[in-house]
């Protein structure tokens, strides 16, 4: 692919050509937040009245996983990206129906997760106001009892 000459591409062009090097699930994570690539080759929500908020460059899209990606977009330190990596077995992804409540999803529909072991429920958004790696490391080392005790038993 010629990166150099898809800069200069009309952003619609640039945009299509772009979501066809990803995977399904990386295109509806795009999708859903409504990202557009840059002129730069990185992906934006662009708005109207507003700065653009620029998440990732296209590099880090195509070698990224999935749950690397969404946490990035909520703006979540690398340790917690690098927790739910490792342990992404022991949890469920979930979005909100006011309706139905808490229903489990796709990964690239996730807003919330569920710990499998204890049933607490994270919204993502919530999980960025944990900004001591203190108080990090003893949820993680609370969950990760509660998976021992539960396996256990």
């Amino acid at each position: 692919m010629d990166y150099q000459a898809l800069k200069m591409q009309d952003s619609e062009i640039r945009n299509r050509i772009l979501l066809n090097e990803l995977e399904p699930e990386k295109r509806q994570v795009l999708k859903k937040y409504a990202l557009q690539c840059n002129a730069n080759l990185y992906w934006e929500r662009p708005k109207d009245k507003y700065p653009q908020k620029i998440f990732f460059s296209h590099k880090f899209a195509k070698k990224s996983s999935l749950v690397r990606i969404i946490f990035y977009i909520y703006q979540l330190c690398f340790a917690k990206v690098k927790y739910f990596e490792r342990n992404w077995d022991d949890f469920t992804p979930l979005i909100h129906d006011w309706r139905k409540g808490f229903i489990e999803c796709e990964l690239y529909d996730m807003e919330f997760v569920r710990h499998k072991y204890t049933g607490i429920i994270f919204d993502l958004r919530n999980l960025q106001k944990i900004t001591s790696i203190t108080e990090f490391l003893a949820l993680c080392a609370y969950l990760d009892e509660q998976k021992k005790r539960a396996v256990a038993s």
